[in-house]
Parts: C-alpha cells; sequence; structure tokens
C-alpha cells in the first residue's frame, strides 16, 4: 500500500474542497495500491478509504487491502458505489475525467443520491507525472529487457525474413528475458512501408533495401518502456541517410533542451525546427515525444502547443521523425529522465549507428 501517495492525493483533493475522489483508471489503482485487478474502484478521501469489486477478486481484495471498507459489488459497481458515496455522506465527489469514458460517467451520475460530481482531470496524474527512484528503476529495467531482445533480434534479420516473424521473434525474446510481455505491438516496418508511423507487420519479406524501422518496448512490473531504432538491411539511398542524419540531429537538439523549468513546447520546437529547416516538416507530423510509466502513453506530452514546465522527475521520450511516401521513413527514440540540473537519457547505451 503506497500511503504516501495517497496522503498527497488526499492533500489535493482537500485544497480543491473535494470530499473523495472516485478512481476506476486500473493503472491509477495500481498506482496508489499496489493492487493490480480489473473491475476495481477507490473511493478515497481524508478518513475515507473505501475499494469496491467484484465476486473474481473479493478474496484477494479483502486480504489486500486491511483497514480498509471492502465492499463486493453484488449487484454491479456502479450500484456499489452509490451506495458507499451514500453512506459515508460523501457531497462533492471527484471522478477521473481525462479517462473515464461517457457509459461509465452516465453510470456513475445515475447512482449517486445526494451527491455532486466534478471532474479532476488532474488529481492522479499530476502525481505520476514525477517518477520515484523504484519507477525510473522499472523502467530502465524495461528498457535493459528491450535493448537485449533488440540486440538478439538483430542477428536475425536478412532478406527472407519478414516483418510479422521480427516482430513475433521479438515478443518471444521479451518472455525470454523476464518482462510481463510487450508494452505494445511491435512495429517493425521495411521500405517503403516505414513512411507509416505506427504500421502493422505484414508478411512482407525484408529485402536488401535501405534500414528496417524497429519501434518496440517491454513492460516489468507494470512499467513500461518504449525505443525506435533503424537497423541496416543493405545498400542505403543517400536521400534515406540524408533523413536519417537530420533526424538524428533533431533528436540530439530536442535532448540538449531538457532540463527543469524549460517550457515543454520548446523540447518539440527544437526538435521540429531542425527538421523543418532542413525542408522536411511537412513529413513530421506527429508531437515529438510522450511521458512513459504505467500507460505507454501518459503525461507529460511533448507537443508544440503544451507549455508547461518540465519538472525533476518527469520521464518521457523523444522521437521525431521523417516520413516520406514511397522512400521510407526515419524514427529515432530514447527515454530521458528530467534530473535537477539538466537530463539523463535512460536508452542512451543502446546502438544507433545505421
Amino acid at each position: 500500500m503506497r500511503k504516501d501517495r495517497i496522503a498527497a492525493l488526499i492533500e489535493g483533493l482537500e485544497k480543491n474542497k473535494l470530499d473523495a475522489l472516485l478512481v476506476m483508471k486500473p493503472e491509477s489503482v495500481k498506482y496508489l495500491t499496489s493492487f493490480s485487478a480489473d473491475n476495481t474502484a477507490l473511493i478515497i478521501g481524508k478518513g475515507k478509504k473505501i475499494v469496491i469489486t467484484g465476486f473474481i477478486h473479493a478474496e484477494e481484495a479483502s486480504e489486500f487491502f486491511r483497514g480498509w471498507d471492502t465492499r463486493i459489488a453484488k449487484k454491479g459497481i456502479y450500484a456499489e458505489i452509490g451506495r458507499a458515496a451514500a453512506a459515508r455522506r460523501i457531497k462533492r465527489l471527484g471522478f477521473e475525467a481525462l479517462s473515464l469514458g461517457f457509459t461509465q460517467y452516465k453510470n456513475i451520475k445515475r447512482v449517486l443520491k445526494g451527491a455532486a460530481d466534478f471532474a479532476a482531470t488532474d488529481a492522479v496524474e499530476s502525481l505520476r507525472e514525477i517518477k520515484e527512484r523504484g519507477e525510473i528503476l522499472a523502467i530502465k529495467k524495461a528498457a535493459a529487457i528491450t535493448a537485449r531482445a533488440l540486440k538478439e533480434a538483430k542477428r536475425g534479420l536478412g532478406p527472407n525474413a519478414t516483418e510479422a516473424s521480427v516482430s513475433r521473434h521479438i515478443k518471444r525474446l521479451f518472455i525470454k528475458y523476464g518482462a510481463e510481455g510487450p508494452a505494445f505491438e511491435p512495429i517493425v516496418a521495411a521500405p517503403p512501408a516505414s513512411s507509416r508511423p505506427h504500421h502493422i507487420p505484414r508478411a512482407k519479406r525484408l529485402g536488401r533495401r535501405n534500414a528496417l524501422l524497429i519501434d518496440i518496448g517491454a513492460k516489468l512490473n507494470g512499467y513500461n518502456s518504449d525505443l525506435t531504432r533503424m537497423c541496416r538491411l543493405g545498400r542505403i539511398k543517400p536521400k534515406f541517410l540524408d533523413i536519417y542524419n537530420i533526424t538524428a540531429e533533431a533528436q540530439n537538439r530536442a535532448i540538449a533542451r531538457v532540463r527543469p523549468g524549460v517550457k515543454i513546447s520548446d523540447i518539440d520546437r527544437a526538435a521540429r525546427g531542425h527538421i523543418e529547416a532542413k525542408g522536411f516538416g511537412r513529413f513530421f507530423g506527429h508531437g515529438t515525444g510522450h511521458g512513459l510509466g504505467l500507460e505507454i502513453h501518459e503525461r507529460p506530452y511533448i507537443a508544440r502547443n503544451n507549455n508547461a514546465r518540465l519538472k525533476e522527475g518527469m520521464v518521457f521520450t523523444i522521437e521525431p521523425g521523417i516520413y516520406i511516401p514511397g522512400l521510407g521513413g526515419v524514427r529515432i527514440e530514447d527515454i530521458v529522465y528530467v534530473e535537477k540540473n539538466g537530463c539523463r537519457v535512460l536508452t542512451d547505451d543502446i546502438d544507433k549507428s545505421i
């Protein structure tokens, strides 16, 4: 049980005059309590610690949440949320607005009697955005497994291998080296299909032209890694090598800007500005990076319209790319951790040569 995180959450709720927060997102439940289960809800506030789950997790929850008001949702989780809120006389109940679906919201609103609901857009997210030492270690270990799997997979690349076979091999390697599995379905894209940023691997032979785009990540202890590298397949066209070097320099410029207090939009601008200056701006259409942790995409989002400022403890990717239809695409991705006086690249030891 993470009492420190729960205490920080309650302090934030009190400042916003909320009696309690309803937590239903599995990643948020895990973050606050270390309990992993679906169909489980928490109601947390000052003097209020309620867990609601179904029959499947009833025994486990009763043992895990000692000292909590543990409720088994015999008539459905939403009905039990309503009963719990009424029993504890909750008048102002916050909910995770960024992750709650429309149907979920309607169900919650239906069962709340005598309580008003309030959107709490970042009650848990603001805590999760700053990573603790243990979280950094988990991400780094997941990245180490990713690196090991990539290194072995590269040895098996050949003109007769297919995108799909490489993807399957990488997933097997993740399990072999101790991961829970992939953080997401591996992206393996041979040119010209690599011009599609989230290409789905096909039974297509790799051939001997240009370089293969591999975007992969392992999951370990609930935490994710994310890495993209370009792997040589054979003779590389001069234009392809040119966009690779431009992308690499764009990434270097973005990483050099990472330090506490810097506007997040400035990180995006450092990468995007270089690519635009070289005449390839229209071929870079996504953000420069995203936060990483219990989810593969979480705050902070490294985008041109995000004017929030970096804080020590943030972890995110830096992944500029150039994607040219008919030729192929390049993306280079690393994980960075914001330190007191700059940043540390958690994946810097993974070969980027092409």
